[in-house]
């Protein structure tokens, strides 16, 4: 392993391919590229600092990406395939993170929020696991559990937490980890 922060680091699972490159090895700035049936996406992301991440695919062609960012927060994105190439979903994890928020302030008034892509339930459906973190004031382990519809554009199901854990399809076995150097 090459403990280099200017060396690019790539991953691939299932043909969806993710590249993290530092053009400035003093800076958390990165430039990440996901790959994907002959398509490129490329973000700029400012203060990058997620030091490991994972991918889960979808048999159609979608996949999420959740970074951690430190110790108590990770960000999930979502991307579908379309006849232009990848587009980042910018609306069912907000929507997800919204609801949470919304319970999630019966326990703490500033909960943080913390979204993780566990796995494709089928082609169409996807698992997130939200919890709040403490921020502040706030010392809540408070945990919700959802189910997207990309077909829908919307939540198909809301789990408590026990639900969530006793879903047969809860596994972690498809994670592939990312690591940051």
């Amino acid at each position: 392993m090459n403990d280099d922060p200017a060396q690019p680091v790539q991953v691939e699972r299932d043909g969806v391919a993710i590249r993290i490159e530092r053009p400035d090895s003093h800076s958390a700035d990165a430039t990440v590229s996901f790959s994907r049936e002959n398509h490129v996406l490329i973000q700029k992301q400012k203060d990058f600092e997620a030091a490991q991440g994972w991918l889960v695919v979808s048999p159609s062609g979608a996949f999420a990406t959740t970074w951690n960012v430190n110790a108590s927060s990770a960000e999930t994105q979502l991307f579908r395939m379309t006849s232009s190439g990848i587009i980042e979903d910018m609306e069912l994890i907000p929507l997800a993170e919204k609801t949470f928020a919304i319970d999630a302030k019966r326990i703490c008034m500033t909960p943080g929020v913390n979204t993780t892509a566990i796995k494709w339930i089928d082609d169409d459906h996807l698992l997130l696991s939200i919890n709040a973190w403490s921020s502040g004031f706030c010392y809540s382990n408070f945990t919700e559990g959802f189910i997207l519809s990309l077909s829908k554009r919307d939540i198909d199901r809301k789990l408590s937490e026990r639900e969530l854990i006793n879903l047969p399809v809860v596994c972690t076995w498809n994670l592939v980890p990312v690591e940051r150097h």
